[in-house]
């Protein structure tokens, strides 16, 4: 049965379950410490690396610096022609990410090609076109036990125009979210508030009906789980719910000064801890080995600053 609306009340109020710093006798005090430091941080995101392979003790300190203030960071190799798959599962092991969590589409080494392709499978999902992408978190139609914590975004040629990708911090959105009504949070931290159907056009058994939250908890570490599409997306019959996502909408739609906005080029990528992102459609050249590519890895563990110290 739904919650209706006093008892979603109720339960915010008593905060069961919310890491301590997120409760309301604590939440304005870390949202303003949080806020500065995130609007410092997003002013200098990049980080220049010598080598993938082997990253030097300053790189990994300055990759730690802007994971810790923004969940995110963008690297850039200084020289690109040299960095190729294995050369990016090297990084990201730096970095503590195991092996990437295979998908449909991925090859055997757990990274995605994302590129304009036209076979049928492919075709099924937007990444491997070359049409604008809303905001979502990766794998928000996976299991609990399969929750995507972290990600990259690893760009080999970038398209002929635009492709440019957008990102913000879920922690920021949760406490924009929060400053709005904290009955919003609350709502969209029961565990049925958004489900996804099966996937029946891959065929029977690739992925059975998932539900979940939008914001869950691992002891103090937050983590998101959205979609903005509108198709494939049933949300709880909740008036509270409702309007948590009409608001968290309107946060994404909205939040140009907090987002970062970048068109990654050649040896430039993304790690993050499965922060919202959104991309821009693209142009294309009609040349395959001049096309936009970008190789993607979606990881179970995340980014800690202790791993990259």
């Amino acid at each position: 049965m739904p919650l209706c609306e006093s008892e979603i009340t109720r339960a915010a109020r008593t905060q069961s379950g919310i890491p301590a710093h997120l409760r309301e006798d604590n939440f304005s005090r870390w949202w303003d410490d949080r806020l500065a430091r995130y609007r410092g941080a997003i002013e200098d995101l990049s980080v220049e690396i010598d080598n993938p392979l082997k990253l030097s003790a300053n790189e990994r300190h300055a990759l730690a610096a802007r994971v810790r203030d923004t969940n995110m960071a963008i690297y850039r190799c200084r020289q690109p022609g040299n960095v190729d798959r294995a050369a990016i599962q090297a990084l990201t092991s730096q970095l503590g990410l195991g092996k990437p969590d295979s998908n449909l589409c991925a090859a055997d080494d757990g990274l995605s090609e994302l590129e304009v392709n036209h076979s049928p499978t492919h075709q099924r999902y937007i990444p491997y076109s070359n049409r604008p992408i809303g905001w979502h978190t990766d794998g928000y139609y996976h299991t609990p036990e399969r929750t995507i914590r972290a990600m990259t975004l690893h760009c080999v040629r970038p398209a002929i125009s635009d492709g440019t990708l957008q990102v913000i911090d879920h922690e920021i959105v949760f406490g924009l979210l929060h400053r709005c009504d904290p009955r919003y949070t609350m709502a969209l931290s029961q565990s049925d508030t958004m489900t996804i159907p099966a996937n029946e056009a891959a065929g029977s058994g690739v992925r059975a009906s998932v539900s979940g939250p939008v914001f869950s908890h691992n002891g103090d570490v937050l983590q998101m789980r959205y979609s903005a599409r509108k198709r494939n997306i049933i949300w709880k019959n909740d008036s509270v719910v409702r309007e948590a996502i009409a608001a968290l909408q309107e946060i994404l739609d909205s939040c140009a000064e907090l987002a970062v906005t970048h068109r990654l080029l050649s040896g430039e990528g993304l790690v993050c801890n499965n922060v919202p992102h959104r991309r821009d459609g693209f142009t294309d050249s009609s040349q395959p080995e001049c096309a936009r590519l970008i190789y993607r890895g979606r990881y179970t563990q995340a980014l800690t600053t202790m791993v990259l110290r």
